[in-house]
């Protein structure tokens, strides 16, 4: 079972609207090594958006660099039309690993077109979240700008740093290791002889 992590859930009300070469996303901190699966997002949609693609990426000087380092997609198409929208989970395959202390960069692009967009629930008034900020890009990515004034809600769900090597050696899903074991996961480690 995936544990949340990283989050921001405060809102005023406010959302931007997105489509195209226009992305928009949010960097944040981990506090806790972990493995990210899957990212929530506090969305809805005006028109047919079509795909959305959640991203994740690493950050240098506050804002995304390099390729993303994992990332999955929605049918924006089956979002909510309006306000408070729906915080819409996105899957990232395998995941990858996180490190405590260091920020990191999640966002979301679609195909739309003008009518036809994303919308992502936001905090504009005394935004307060100290891990990160809002992100936006004018061009598919390519660089983005980082602006402190505007947080976006979402959440971060993973698993505990080290599962991965435990499911390797077990030969069974991470989710199932607790079933396997029969013991604590702060124990695994004793049990299966890998860190956790």
């Amino acid at each position: 079972m995936a544990t949340l992590y990283e989050s921001y859930a405060t809102s005023d009300g406010y959302s931007g609207a997105f489509y195209g070469a226009d992305w928009h996303g949010q960097t944040f901190t981990p506090a806790i090594a972990h493995t990210i699966t899957s990212i929530k997002c506090r969305i809805f949609r005006d028109g047919t958006p079509g795909t959305v693609t959640g991203h994740i990426r690493a950050t240098s000087g506050g804002v995304p660099t390099g390729a993303d380092v994992a990332s999955g997609t929605t049918d924006g198409n089956t979002l909510p039309t309006a306000t408070p929208g729906e915080l819409r989970e996105i899957t990232l395959g395998a995941g990858t690993a996180l490190s405590a202390g260091v920020q990191y960069a999640l966002f979301l692009s679609c195909v739309g077109s003008a009518g036809n967009a994303l919308r992502w629930v936001d905090k504009e008034t005394s935004p307060d979240y100290a891990g990160g900020s809002w992100i936006y890009s004018s061009n598919s990515g390519s660089s983005f700008t980082a602006d402190a004034t505007i947080d976006l809600l979402f959440e971060d769900w993973g698993n505990p740093a080290g599962w991965a090597n435990v499911a390797k050696v077990l030969g069974v899903a991470a989710a199932s290791i607790a079933k396997v074991d029969g013991v604590a996961v702060a124990s695994i480690a004793k049990v299966s002889g890998v860190a956790v």
